[in-house]
């Protein structure tokens, strides 16, 4: 039930026009999002991959340079040992008075160098000067690998020496054990140079060499602790593998190479897709100062697409923080200038509902809501100025009914008034016809005082004196009147013109006149939960239940009434019609006993209009 609840409750939301608004703003903001999501990506992606791409191509130039630095710094020791003079006369002096003495300054001129360039240390492993028949040789060795001497025997047997020779001055072999060391496995890179007369081409001797691989270890782990990219070097066609400053000889693992020429951007590097058992990889190549050598930097093509997915999760994760932030504010202004005018304006017309017509201007703002808020303003004016019209209208029309009704005097009323003055003028000798003539003036004066609707009890009653005194006079004093208030105040309570007097008239004329004998009228006025009753009671024939049914709805009226269609069922018209439903007349009558006429009123207070 709470499910059916809540979805019902949803539906109305999104059917109202806020739910539209932000059911509209949100499906923009997240079409808007996904394109910019889609886009990003896009970009990321080729962004990292040139980025990644071109970073290596850096990190391998500035490696490359390095290794190149250590070669040729290897490579000009070599050098100014075959130029030196001191090593040619050694090679060339050949006295036995000489010999040592060439020699000793031979060696001290090759120390003195070696010591005084501190990075020989690390990338020269050994450097042996000999004569071409290798009976005679200087050694230079590194403290770590001079455990074994070196004889022109082993110089001689150097399995690789005359391939060496053939391409001087260049590691063409490749990385290789080092020949004099039989009791552990050196790896170093030999190459052979030859030293020529200083006056001609012959050759005196011969420098045999051998680099240490950590003129290429030494610059990758430095640059392997800021990466997690795995290095090859491929030296004279043998493919290496860096860990742990150590090179590795390790087989073919790379396959189905595919070029990737849109992300590189230098010249000297070569950058392929290539394959292996463990998955796809991008193969950064650049060359070094070494015979047929490269080094090469392998990334992982998942490390790359892990990197590009988790920049791509921040990215998203910003866009949507920006797509709410956006949502909030997109909605807060629709909300502002769109639902709220809205509410404001329903709240209007409940108020205009509810009989609230005062013109609102806090609805009139500017723009098209604003201009709907002006059109109901106007509209609720021209409502309250028809009611009003409405209402002049219909009180114009009662008072011309109620004019009409004061100038239709009863002729037959005003000829038997005038009979009974000339009656009493015949039989009496003044008193009376001058107080039945003072009651008709004092009467007529009343009605012809135009309009006047409301006046208090006590001047109604004095208009029912005067009538009475005339209808007293016409009856020979056979009936009687009789007045009981029960608070003087009440007196002063209005009540409308002409309200009683049908009232009497017709207590005498069908109550009173019929039974042929004297009567009397008592009219009773009392105040009841703050309303006014007024009960006019006279002693007549009474009234037989079905006619006192339909006598409030009758528009009869009697033949001797005063005026000429004020009956008592008009009398009861006017009174709802002035205070409303709840007020009027009401009848309780006993056939030959008693009839009863009670009015109701509102205790109201005030003026004669």
């Amino acid at each position: 039930m709470k499910t059916k609840l809540r979805l019902d409750k949803l539906k109305k939301y999104s059917q109202s026009i806020r739910g539209r608004i932000l059911l509209s703003t949100l499906a923009l903001i997240l079409l808007v999002s996904t394109l910019v999501i889609f886009i990003t990506y896009s970009i990321l992606s080729e962004y990292i991959w040139q980025n990644m791409i071109q970073t290596s191509e850096s990190r391998l130039s500035l490696l490359s340079a390095s290794i190149d630095a250590n070669v040729d710094n290897v490579m000009g020791f070599s050098y100014s040992c075959k130029t030196n003079q001191k090593t040619r006369s050694f090679l060339l002096n050949q006295e036995p008075s000489q010999h040592n003495k060439a020699k000793r300054e031979a060696k001290d001129f090759i120390s003195e160098t070696y010591y005084a360039n501190n990075l020989l240390h690390s990338q020269l492993i050994r450097l042996i000067i000999f004569t071409p028949e290798a009976d005679e040789f200087l050694q230079l060795v590194e403290s770590t690998y001079s455990s074994v001497a070196v004889s022109t025997d082993a110089l001689e047997t150097i399995p690789y020496f005359q391939l060496l020779l053939e391409h001087k001055n260049e590691t063409y072999v490749g990385m290789m054990p080092d020949p004099f060391l039989y009791t552990r496995d050196v790896q170093m890179l030999p190459f052979v140079d030859i030293i020529e007369h200083p006056y001609n081409t012959d050759v005196i001797g011969y420098i045999y060499g051998e680099m240490s691989p950590h003129v290429i270890t030494n610059p990758l782990y430095n640059v392997h602790r800021s990466t997690d990219s795995t290095f090859y070097v491929n030296i004279a066609g043998q493919l290496y593998q860096y860990s742990e400053n150590t090179l590795l000889p390790i087989a073919e693992v790379f396959q189905n190479a595919e070029p990737l020429h849109a992300y590189s951007v230098d010249p000297d590097t070569s950058v392929q897709k290539v394959q292996s058992e463990e998955g796809n990889y991008i193969l950064i190549n650049r060359p070094i100062d070494l015979y047929d050598s490269y080094i090469m930097e392998c990334i992982s093509e998942d490390s790359v697409q892990q990197n590009i997915f988790e920049s791509f999760l921040s990215i998203v994760a910003l866009i949507l923080l920006a797509a709410v932030f956006i949502t909030i504010l997109v909605a807060g202004f629709l909300n502002k200038i769109i639902y709220v005018p809205v509410l404001h304006l329903q709240n209007r017309m409940s108020r205009i509902s509810d009989g609230d017509f005062s013109r609102d201007t806090s609805t009139e703002w500017n723009h098209e809501l604003g201009e709907i808020g002006k059109k109901i303003n106007d509209l609720a004016e021209n409502v309250v100025s028809l009611m009003k019209q409405e209402l002049e209208n219909e009180r114009v029309k009662k008072d011309y009914e109620y004019q009409m009704l004061q100038s239709q005097i009863n002729p037959h009323f005003l000829y038997n008034t005038l009979n009974s003055i000339k009656w009493m003028a015949t039989i009496q000798n003044a008193p009376g016809i001058a107080e039945m003539t003072t009651s008709l003036s004092r009467l007529l004066k009343d009605i012809s005082k135009g309009t006047t609707n409301l006046v208090t009890i006590k001047h109604e009653l004095d208009l029912i004196q005067d009538y009475f005194t005339i209808q007293k006079y016409r009856y020979g004093g056979t009936i009687t009147l009789s007045i009981d208030v029960q608070d003087e105040s009440i007196l002063e309570c209005s009540i409308l013109k002409f309200t009683m007097q049908p009232l009497v008239e017709n207590a005498i004329f069908h109550g009173i006149e019929p039974k042929l004998s004297a009567g009397t009228i008592v009219i009773h006025i009392y105040k009841e939960n703050q309303d006014v009753h007024i009960d006019i009671t006279d002693d007549g024939v009474g009234i037989d239940p079905e006619t006192a049914k339909h006598l409030l709805d009758s528009n009869q009226a009697t033949t001797s009434s005063f005026f000429k269609q004020i009956g008592v069922a008009n009398v009861h018209k006017r009174l709802q019609y002035e205070y409303g439903d709840e007020y009027g007349l009401s009848i309780t009558s006993e056939v030959g006993s008693y009839t009863t006429i009670s009015i109701v009123l509102p205790a109201k207070i005030g003026e004669e209009e």
